[in-house]
């Protein structure tokens, strides 16, 4: 169980998602619907997301905003509670064409901002080695040789912050029709195309798309090696 107590209030209901990275819990606070997660995110990392998101709740983006502690932290032994974002999953051509819309203002908001500390773009991993979970070190040499072969081919590639793992679950479309982004655990700078390949439409061209797709599945594979290898394996051969 996680230990809520910082929050005055704070009423913790049902478990939603127990992952590698995060744990997820319905809560509430008075009649107000919040989340509380359970970050496994240094201090520095963790920080600088809980900032991302402040700074793109101030460019009128729909995401999960801190709720604060009553010690006025955001944060209090890894456990963040955040605001509940209602909403259904997209599931239309329309809402993901919102949803590439946003990622593409994301992007340009986000152009010259500051990596996130402990991460790297892919194309540095050759040099880096590590960049949120991906540990080249630790994947076969073969493995490595082959995400990093498709890694070197985006050198030059326009950079910004990603959400690094766009997909139905992390998506709500709001009772307004706006665009809402949880779960940015996985948000960092780097190439911009990981963010576009895999939405229910296409938004790149042909070439530009296919791409893409590569470049998810070798981040995949090196992001989920050690801590999803069965995942990783598979997107891995993807790439064959």
């Amino acid at each position: 169980m996680v230990d809520v107590s910082a929050w005055s209030g704070l009423v913790l209901g049902a478990e939603i998602a127990e992952g590698n990275r995060n744990s997820v819990w319905r809560a509430s606070i008075g009649d107000t619907r919040v989340a509380v997660r359970r970050s496994r995110r240094s201090g520095p990392s963790l920080a600088w997301e809980l900032d991302l998101i402040d700074f793109l709740d101030g460019q009128g983006f729909v995401v999960p905003v801190a709720i604060r502690a009553d010690n006025g932290r955001r944060s209090v032994n890894d456990v963040v509670v955040q605001r509940w974002i209602d909403g259904r999953q997209p599931d239309s051509d329309g809402d993901w064409q919102q949803i590439a819309d946003e990622l593409q203002r994301l992007h340009v908001v986000t152009s010259e901002y500051e990596q996130r500390p402990g991460c790297c773009s892919v194309v540095e991993l050759d040099s880096m080695r590590r960049s949120v979970d991906a540990d080249i070190d630790r994947m076969d040499s073969s493995a490595a040789a082959q995400v990093l072969a498709v890694f070197s081919q985006w050198v030059g590639a326009p950079t910004a912050v990603v959400h690094g793992d766009v997909w139905a679950p992390n998506l709500r479309v709001t009772a307004d029709g706006a665009i809402g982004f949880l779960d940015w655990d996985e948000s960092r700078v780097d190439i911009t195309a990981h963010d576009l390949s895999p939405l229910g439409v296409q938004v790149l061209d042909d070439a530009e798309h296919t791409a893409a797709t590569r470049l998810s599945h070798a981040w995949e594979a090196a992001n989920g090696w050690t801590a999803e290898p069965d995942y990783a394996r598979r997107r891995l051969a993807e790439l064959n």
